[in-house]
Parts: C-alpha cells; sequence; structure tokens
C-alpha cells in the first residue's frame, strides 16, 4: 500500500509537469506553496491541472470502489457497475439534459450531472425490482437485468444522438460518453469526494462481512451475516458512489472490473484494508491513465475512457479464458 501512495503522489507532480504550458517541478513547488494569481503557470497548475487529477483519482477510487462491492454482491469475478446498467442510466441522463436543458441550472450543479445521477439511481432501481424475487435479491438474475438494461440505455443515448440536429451538443454528448476530466474545478470535487469517503467508511466497519460474502452467501448466512440487508446497504453505496463519478467524468469502462482483481490478488480475499487499497489503486490507474492519455494528444489528451479500453478489453478476454467467474 506504502508504493501505491508512492506512486500517486509521482503520478500526481508528473500530471501536474504535462501540459501545454512548459513547467518544471520547482515552479509546481512554488505554484503549490507560494500559489500568485498573476502568474498563469501557477493558475494553469493549482486551477486546471490539480483539480482535473484529483477528479482523475476520484473517478478511479470511486469506480473500484463501487466494482469491489458489485463483485461481492453477485459473486461473480466478471462483475462491475457498468455491467449492472449504473453508468448507462447515467449516460442516458446527461445525454438528455446535454441535449434539451443546457441553458438551466439546479442548485449550483449543472444539468448533465444532476441527470446522471437520477439516471443511475433510476436504473439501479430498476435492476433490483427485477432482480428480486419475493422480497429477496437474486443476484444471478439482477446481473442479466443490468446487462439488458444496459444494451437498451446506450441504444437509447445513440437514439438521440442520431436525431440531433446540433452539431455542437452532439460533440459534447460524444466527448462525455467516452469519459474525460477537462471540465474538473474545485467546485464540483466536493460531491464525489464525499460519497467515496462516506462509502470508505461504512464499509470499512462491514469489511469482514464482505469478505465472507465473497466466499458466496450461503456461507456467509451460516457464519451469521445477514446477507439481504448487506445487499441493500451495498446497492445504494454502488448507486450513490457511481453515480457521482458518472456524472462529473463520464462513464469510464474497465475501472470496477479489473482493479478488485489486483486488489485481491495482492492482499487476498480477507484483508481488512482491501476496500482503501482498491479506491488508491483505482485512483493511481486513472490518474496514470489521464497523463497518458495527455502526452499521446498533447495538449488536451484523448479521452480516458479510449486509454482503459486498451488495458481492459485483454484484462476481461483473460478473464474469460480462465472460465471461473467466482471466488468459492
Amino acid at each position: 500500500m506504502l508504493a501505491v501512495v508512492l506512486l500517486l503522489v509521482f503520478g500526481f507532480f508528473l500530471g501536474l509537469k504535462v501540459g501545454s504550458i512548459e513547467t518544471s517541478y520547482s515552479l509546481i513547488w512554488e505554484a503549490l506553496t507560494h500559489y500568485n494569481s498573476e502568474d498563469s503557470a501557477h493558475y494553469s497548475i493549482v486551477h486546471l491541472r490539480l483539480p482535473r487529477l484529483l477528479l482523475a483519482f476520484l473517478t478511479g477510487a470511486s469506480l473500484a470502489f463501487a466494482g469491489y462491492l458489485m463483485q461481492a454482491l453477485v459473486n461473480n469475478a466478471l462483475a462491475d457497475p457498468y455491467l449492472m446498467g449504473t453508468a448507462s442510466g447515467a449516460s442516458l441522463g446527461a445525454s438528455f439534459s446535454l441535449f434539451f436543458l443546457t441553458e438551466f441550472t439546479v442548485m449550483g450543479l449543472y444539468l448533465p450531472p444532476f441527470f446522471a445521477l437520477v439516471g443511475s439511481f433510476a436504473v439501479t432501481l430498476v435492476v433490483v425490482i427485477l432482480g428480486s424475487r419475493r422480497g429477496q435479491l437474486i443476484p444471478s438474475q439482477m446481473l442479466l437485468v443490468g446487462v439488458a438494461l444496459s444494451s437498451l440505455l446506450t441504444a437509447l443515448v445513440s437514439l438521440i444522438m442520431f436525431l440531433s440536429d446540433s452539431e455542437s451538443q452532439l460533440k459534447s454528448v460524444v466527448f462525455w460518453s467516452m469519459g474525460g476530466f477537462e471540465k474538473a474545478d474545485w467546485t464540483n470535487l466536493g460531491y464525489p469526494a464525499t460519497a467515496l469517503i462516506a462509502g470508505l467508511i461504512i464499509f470499512q466497519f462491514l469489511q469482514k462481512h464482505l469478505s465472507v460474502l465473497l466466499l458466496g452467501a450461503e456461507r456467509a448466512e451460516t457464519l451469521g451475516v445477514e446477507v439481504g440487508k448487506l445487499r441493500w446497504v451495498m446497492l445504494l453505496a454502488i448507486s450513490v458512489v457511481t453515480g457521482f463519478a458518472v456524472a462529473f467524468s463520464g462513464p469510464v469502462g474497465f475501472v470496477g472490473l479489473m482493479i478488485p482483481h489486483v486488489t485481491r490478488a495482492v492482499l487476498g480475499i480477507t484483508n481488512r484494508f482491501n476496500l482503501i487499497f482498491c479506491a488508491l489503486a483505482g485512483g493511481l490507474f486513472l490518474v496514470l491513465c489521464d497523463i497518458l492519455s495527455r502526452l499521446l494528444y498533447p495538449p488536451a489528451g484523448m479521452p480516458v475512457g479510449i486509454v482503459t479500453s486498451f488495458f481492459g478489453v485483454p484484462f476481461f478476454v483473460y478473464l474469460l479464458r480462465r472460465k471461473n467467474y467466482r471466488f468459492s
């Protein structure tokens, strides 16, 4: 875990250095410790690059956290929030507002993030309703419902883009749907940060139950875990944390799928620090992906979802080749 923290510090300094304005590490340190608002380099470092890196870290940490919970929830190593349709619901909500409601704001939030949250909550609720039987959540059924809904919502987003006659709106939705951190600023970092910290604190106390649940619901119940209640709490946490992450950065795929595997491979299934390590590793992964995107396509960088796909697709194929999706 110490290595991940050191890599994060290195990644942040490297990320602050990469950009259209040439900077040095001494200039970065000066901007962070003796900020001068009239210096354009200081402004770029503190108000453009640093919020972008922080949003990348928060998004990666949130998606990795949600992916860990999702895999424990359905006891399937291929599960992540995107497979359950949560991200597709957020995409549809944001796309709707980007096309039809861009002139308005609500409570200081721009409407795309607000509608992305509404979409993620709504889809999660539908998955829960259709994926339960007699008040009991059926993980395999939830997974199938999530896959079906995800396909349907993706088709609806495509339909909205197809029917659009505005080039600027179409461009906004296309870039948002591929994921990115260009719109990060200090005013919107508090929402995903609060959701993530609250989730980490709550589930740090439930880490033992999560570890047992990864071994199977029946085994967890025999060991005294109230599986039904725990699953409802997990669903609520997944929808909130994923909703805030996707709302501000767009859907970034494969983070929630890959990082929990790395966590379990390094620390094992039962380690009490799994969730914290998972969040740190997810944040580090997206910070490095964002830097890579800016190095490959300077100065703005390509959509980070493209970069994560280059890592995620081979990893997904590797998991399929293993032919073993359960933990038990």
